[in-house]
């Protein structure tokens, strides 16, 4: 079964994409233990791309600033910055070709869409001013959410700063020209920087990583295609040996090798020391953790040779491959998942319900091994081979599944959230209240509920065996989960599951649709609607409190003075009156009375309200909370107040 789950995995690694920019077929992928403050870290992909011919611009500095109190509320506590900087991308401001000099001599290369940087210190003009720039992150801070910022130092064209200014970083072929990157079919991006360069080190350490964080306050330095993708002599010969197909030629050998490891080993250091400086934690992440094709087994590379797979197929899924440098990063992009999630849609061998609980034992040995991973449905819906995933209809099992499985860290694309929602609205007829709804539900239970953070993961479907009907407990030291997610078409239907909830017979609750289930957990009966989604806990009795004012106190204008002498609760001006609901995930509302006289109704946490009005003498006050199903709790209390109003 593990030879099955490895191919599986592999068989969608490589997707053709479709770039809205240019609506060219190109790669879905492309080349690229954690310390991420305890919880869960929501991350929100921001657009950073033109599409002329869709009418798509960029979002401004400002739009993504208004975005962020529905990104709030959706749960997310950071975003994504692509290309923060001043770039180009080819065609609009850099060439779309290059000169290359191979053994045959100088040839004309077509290099594929990625961004070109002329100022890693410059913030991006076509969305703004500078000004508007540092408001937006002052204004994400105020919010409490952080910004993470892509840095790119992997290609550099005429035009771009390094190759401009710097031209010795980049890296050299034996013919001392600049080498490409290698296979070109699948990396055409341009010439490739050497990443082993001390100076081009000493620039990102101690002048771009100082800047971003001192002068910009980025709370996050995301190093974009991590690795070197390069044609050493050794492949060449292999090349000459076995042979290749077409886009794996060697056009520019380089002799040695050069590594990633010097630059993120530095660069872990310096965040590490900023830290200190700035008394701030500073997130270090990566797309990829690859460092060279030489580090890659040799049958591998053979194989993508004699075209039996991409080169990052193997990267992606093999375990033997050196993913050592995930020691240095706090987290990674995990593409796998995301295909995982393909294969479920697709009905394949993936999609029964043993094999994907299996596949993260697999995961174990990949990238998990050494750092923790952000899973997403899909990071730009122009990758075209995952767009279904999140069409209205489905969306609710895949997001269920995603933001539910092991792990810590979501990630959420660009379009599917606000800003700009209404591309993927317009462009595919996605939902974005769908969408903004199944992640809020889904991470406000993933926050609340600690075993679904943790890595423990186990089939738990007995029955019925069949493909997108995909059943798994969750658990740690202190409680367990059960997630059920039925990806089929089919009307309802009942499935046999085995829980770790104790006793003989329990009852518990779908936190998503508040329904109520008793019987055996081992062998629990569960009703699953078509394209439906539970999360099941033990039930919980609703309850609430009423935690200000406390009963026998003296209150000033909201502020508790001291206990009274007789026992009442006296209230002197305006007060705002807090409460504490246990099953908190599963409230729907809380009413707030005075006398029996609706005053005021709270559907977000925390659940209070602010009493302020005309009102003098002996008063009842009293707080209902309600779940999704109307089960509810009240509590009151008796104040004695006096307030002449505002």
């Amino acid at each position: 079964m593990r030879k099955i789950l490895i191919i599986c995995v592999a068989c969608l690694i490589i997707i053709p994409g479709l770039s809205f920019a240019n609506m060219e077929m190109d790669e879905g992928v492309r080349l690229v233990k954690g310390n991420v403050e305890e919880g869960v870290l929501v991350i929100a992909g921001i657009p950073a791309d033109n599409g002329p011919r869709f009418g798509i611009t960029k979002p401004t500095w400002i739009e993504v600033e208004q975005a962020l109190p529905i990104l709030k509320e959706t749960g997310v506590n950071a975003i994504f910055i692509w290309a923060p900087y001043e770039h180009t991308v080819p065609g609009d401001g850099s060439p779309s070709n290059i000169t290359v000099y191979t053994e045959q001599g100088e040839i004309q290369l077509n290099v594929t869409h990625s961004r070109h940087i002329t100022n890693y210190l410059k913030t991006d003009p076509e969305r703004g001013s500078e000004e508007e720039f540092l408001h937006l992150i002052e204004e994400a801070h105020s919010l409490g959410i952080k910004v993470i910022a892509q840095l790119q130092v992997t290609v550099a064209n005429p035009g771009d700063f390094i190759y401009e200014e710097h031209p010795d970083w980049v890296l050299q072929s034996i013919y001392d020209k600049p080498a490409v990157f290698w296979p070109w079919a699948i990396a055409g991006y341009g010439y490739i920087v050497n990443k082993a360069h001390p100076d081009l080190i000493n620039y990102v350490t101690e002048t771009i990583i100082p800047h971003w964080v001192n002068s910009w306050g980025v709370d996050g330095i995301y190093l974009d295609s991590e690795g070197m993708a390069y044609c050493d002599l050794h492949i060449r010969d292999l090349i000459q040996e076995v042979g290749c197909v077409e886009g794996y030629e060697c056009l520019t050998p380089v002799d040695g090798y050069y590594s990633p490891e010097p630059l993120v080993s530095a660069m872990k250091t310096k965040i590490e020391q900023m830290e200190i400086e700035v008394g701030r934690e500073i997130l270090f992440p990566c797309e990829m953790i690859f460092k060279t094709v030489r580090d890659m087994p040799e049958d591998d590379i053979i194989q993508a040779l004699h075209g039996n797979g991409s080169l990052l197929m193997f990267v992606m899924g093999d375990p033997r491959v050196d993913r050592t440098l995930g020691k240095y990063h706090d987290f990674v992009m995990n593409y796998n998942f995301r295909n995982i999630l393909k294969l479920v849609f697709d009905g394949t061998q993936l999609s029964y319900s043993h094999n994907y609980s299996e596949y993260f034992e697999l995961e174990q040995q990949l990238d998990k091994k050494y750092t923790e991973t952000a899973r997403f449905v899909n990071m730009w819906v122009e990758s075209i081979w995952y767009l279904d995933l999140l069409k209205p209809n489905v969306a609710n099992p895949y997001i269920t599944l995603d933001v539910t499985a092991p792990g810590s860290i979501v990630w959420i694309g660009v379009y599917q959230l606000p800003p700009q929602e209404w591309v993927s609205e317009e462009l595919l007829g996605y939902d974005s209240d769908v969408l903004r709804e199944w992640y809020t539900k889904t991470i406000k239970i993933k926050e609340e509920y600690k075993s679904l953070q943790s890595d423990n993961i186990e089939n738990a479907l007995i029955s019925p065996e069949i493909t997108r009907l995909i059943a798994y407990n969750r658990w740690d030291e202190n409680e367990s989960v059960t997630v059920i997610v039925n990806a089929k078409s089919t009307p309802r239907f009942n499935c046999i599951i085995k829980t770790r909830f104790n006793g003989d017979e329990v009852t518990v609750y779908d936190v998503l649709s508040g329904e109520k289930f008793e019987g055996n957990p081992s062998a629990l009966n569960i009703q699953m609607p078509a394209y439906s989604s539970r999360i099941l806990v033990e039930e919980y009795p609703i309850e609430i409190d009423i935690e200000k004012p406390r009963k026998g106190y003296l209150y000033y204008f909201d502020q508790e003075i001291m206990s009274t002498i007789f026992g009442k609760t006296i209230v002197i001006g305006g007060i705002t009156i807090e409460t504490n609901v246990l099953n908190e995930i599963s409230i729907d509302r809380v009413e707030f009375y005075v006398d029996d006289e609706l005053k005021y109704v709270d559907e977000e946490t925390p659940y209070q309200w602010l009493w302020d009005e005309k009102v003098i003498g002996n008063h009842e006050l009293k707080v209902i909370a309600y779940d999704i199903k109307e089960n509810k709790a009240a509590e009151k209390i008796d104040v004695k107040i006096f307030n002449i109003g505002r």
